[in-house]
């Protein structure tokens, strides 16, 4: 069966588009392509699907992400480092009970204005949603409610974003065609990350903040 075809539009445009001179604090999953080679080979199927559709920047090796929970609400730079060292602090104690888990990335997506692949463990219970909802507690205790606005759930690792106008429905009949289209991602730590947006490669960037280990499996 044919994939629906949807018009894709560029993902960095209107109130997606930060503030002149802003960066915004992360929490972030960030894959290990060495130690996961069957994602590393998911990830480099995607990207030889993605090929043809010029309207379509993927996501270098570098820069691959699972958004766990952006700082809304407050740019970076208003972060100072007392508040920083609190907010990893809190972060720390919050997941130090948390082991180290594996979630299985796939399949992959092409929605209108991303191409990523799907990730299971974000229900209640399961380890991305525990995360995901410690983390939400411990940024709101320091930074107040106002900032975990935004809601980050499903669990997505994000393969490349959209810069142009296309048909979602080509690309995803391209993505139906990789083989394995599922792989491990395995997850021992989850960053603090002070990130940019690039908006000529419309995605981002990020420089480190803190490193919060999960606990031993």
């Amino acid at each position: 069966m044919a994939a629906a075809a949807r018009p894709v539009k560029a993902f960095l445009t209107g109130d997606r588009v930060w503030p002149t001179g802003w960066t915004r604090l992360h929490v972030y999953l960030l894959p290990d392509l060495r130690q996961d080679q069957g994602l590393a080979g998911l990830v480099r199927g995607c990207r030889a699907a993605m090929a043809p559709f010029g309207f379509l920047s993927p996501v270098p090796d570098p820069w691959l992400h699972v958004t766990v929970q952006p700082v809304m609400g407050i740019p970076a730079a208003e972060i100072g480092p007392g508040e920083r060292d609190k907010l990893t602090a809190r972060l720390t104690e919050a997941l130090s009970d948390v082991p180290a888990f594996t979630l299985t990335a796939g399949s992959a997506l092409a929605s209108v204005t991303v191409v990523l692949a799907d990730l299971d463990g974000d229900l209640p219970g399961e380890p991305l949603h525990t995360v995901h909802a410690r983390t939400r507690t411990a940024i709101s205790d320091v930074l107040g409610s106002e900032a975990v606005a935004y809601q980050a759930m499903p669990g997505h690792l994000t393969l490349a974003y959209a810069t142009g106008s296309g048909d979602s429905g080509r690309v995803q009949a391209a993505l139906r065609q990789v083989r394995p289209g599922h792989a491990a991602m395995t997850v021992r730590e989850v960053h603090l990350l002070d990130v940019a947006q690039d908006t000529r490669a419309a995605g981002y960037r990020w420089t480190p903040v803190a490193r919060i280990p999960l606990a031993r499996p």
